[in-house]
């Protein structure tokens, strides 16, 4: 079952487990949860937690990464084993976002960055997206691990010409998407003939991160989008956290203007532009995410002659962002995230 709209209809009587070394971030997010009437158990690592999980079934869970005795990479990975979806809380630091990353590539449903000073002055700011997360993965009863055996790519230099892109495969996704983007670069052959363009909603350090994971598994160079730089084609460019990125006249313009659909970057935003940019001569994919950014920016992209593929529910872990472009009526197809790198490369062949 995936999560189409709302959050609403997340049992009351779902069980969480809580685990932080920290007794203070225990505590918050203990009271978080009972206040919205949920059962919690906490631990105070991960060998407590793994026990206590081993005896009793839980609904979801909230883990720290840095404990003693096991960490939270370890213990996440005894619970995609046992079919606990998890929620990381974590650190919002250069060595925290890399394990979070790799926290994602595991099978952890999403992530919430601890408030990098008092947590009783940012209090607001962390409480509604915890929660939402939290009841996200109540609700999803999936793990998004949908390729297992994803390889490496050699990382040996080649030499590419700096080919100015006339042809672009957007990419949007939130909640669900980091896996799921990965699968389809992935698949995607090196020699595209088109630029990459991904927005994928994650705060500032996470999204670089995010890049240098991906680039590992690509077969096309992948980094972070840099203010103004030309946009080449046969590269991926990942949209920065708290930024809006837009191609204007061949680059990258990024910038911090008011946020759309609640998120900055904004898939909507890159949409628009590109489809001034690169006319029909796109392909515009929508990944697993909550909310309804991308449909709107989908429906332009298809009215300048584009292409829309859009992730079915069955592989979606949050059917949201997918179901928005298709109840606007954009969608040209509807696709399992397997299936979507031919579709893809499929149509660009015809442009």
């Amino acid at each position: 079952m995936s999560i189409v709209g709302g959050l609403c209809g997340v049992s009351k009587k779902a069980r969480v487990l809580v685990v932080d070394d920290s007794a203070i971030i225990r505590l918050f997010v203990k009271d978080l949860l009972i206040a919205e009437g949920f059962e919690v158990i906490t631990a105070k690592n991960g060998r407590e937690a793994l026990e206590i999980a081993s005896k009793s079934a839980f609904d979801a869970a909230v883990l720290d990464i840095n404990m003693p005795l096991m960490d939270g990479i370890s213990l996440l990975k005894e619970f995609v084993r046992m079919g606990i979806p998890s929620v990381m809380f974590s650190s919002l630091t250069t060595d925290s976002s890399k394990v979070t990353i790799e926290a994602l590539d595991i099978g952890a449903i999403d992530f919430v960055p601890k408030p990098s000073v008092d947590l009783a002055m940012n209090i607001n700011s962390v409480r509604k997206e915890l929660l939402d997360k939290v009841k996200i993965a109540i609700m999803s009863k999936r793990i998004p691990i949908p390729r297992m055996h994803l390889s490496k790519r050699s990382q040996v230099l080649e030499i590419r010409k700096e080919v100015p892109a006339k042809r672009a495969i957007l990419i949007a996704a939130s909640t669900g998407g980091p896996s799921m983007i990965k699968s389809v670069l992935h698949d995607l052959p090196k020699q595209l003939g088109a630029a990459v363009l991904i927005v994928q909603h994650m705060p500032p350090l996470f999204t670089k991160a995010f890049s240098e994971s991906l680039a590992t598994f690509s077969s096309i160079p992948v980094k972070e989008a840099e203010h103004f730089e030309p946009v080449y084609e046969d590269n991926a460019y990942v949209a920065p956290g708290d930024y809006h990125m837009e191609v204007l006249d061949d680059r990258i313009f990024l910038h911090k203007g008011e946020k759309v659909n609640f998120v900055r970057p904004s898939a909507d935003l890159l949409f628009f532009s590109a489809a001034k940019q690169f006319g029909p001569k796109v392909v515009a994919v929508i990944l697993s995410g909550m909310g309804s950014d991308g449909a709107k920016g989908a429906l332009t992209v298809k009215k300048a002659g584009g292409h829309v593929l859009v992730q079915d529910e069955s592989t979606s872990i949050v059917y949201g962002m997918p179901k928005a472009v298709v109840e606007i009526g954009a969608a040209e197809e509807i696709l399992p995230i397997d299936k979507m790198p031919k579709r893809i490369v499929d149509f660009l062949e015809i442009m």
